[in-house]
């Protein structure tokens, strides 16, 4: 049960790229904004294919989006210059202000997600590596964006 319960969590915080679909990411500035708001739709799809890759016991199948997050997370962090806030963006000001800890989450997440590929390419037990991940997110959502209104 508690192995469901963390998938479970992973998958609501997994929908939270729907957001960006549904208010349009087009809707936002061209430029920092809008392309980090792109790549975290990027990201939050490898993430919502990982999960399925775990769920349905499929562990090789979460090698290629493990290594897309791998290969554009780092880019994440140059999106958010100073002065690139906007009030349609979910972005806490404290990015600003909590740099290092807000791009020492960026750096997390690429060893999370870098550790998953290597058990998806030896075929080992994801789901701790996974369920790491998902935290590193779930960790850096909580504390540097703003929670999607009902």
């Amino acid at each position: 049960m508690k192995r469901y319960r963390w998938i479970l969590a992973c998958g609501l915080m997994l929908a939270a790229p729907g957001f960006a679909r549904a208010h349009g990411a087009e809707d936002m500035p061209a430029g920092p904004i809008r392309d980090r708001m792109e790549l975290m739709e990027h990201i939050g799809d490898d993430a919502k294919a990982i999960n399925e890759a775990v769920k349905a016991g499929k562990t090789a199948d979460a090698l290629k989006p493990a290594e897309n997050i791998v290969s554009i997370a780092p880019k994440f962090t140059g999106l958010f210059p100073d002065g690139s806030e906007d009030p349609k963006s979910r972005a806490r000001p404290n990015i600003w202000t909590a740099r290092d800890e807000f791009d020492a989450f960026n750096t997390y997440l690429v060893e999370a997600a870098q550790k998953v590929a290597d058990i998806a390419r030896e075929g080992g037990d994801l789901r701790p590596a996974v369920k790491k991940m998902f935290g590193t997110c779930k960790s850096c959502h909580d504390k540097f964006r703003i929670p999607e209104e009902d």
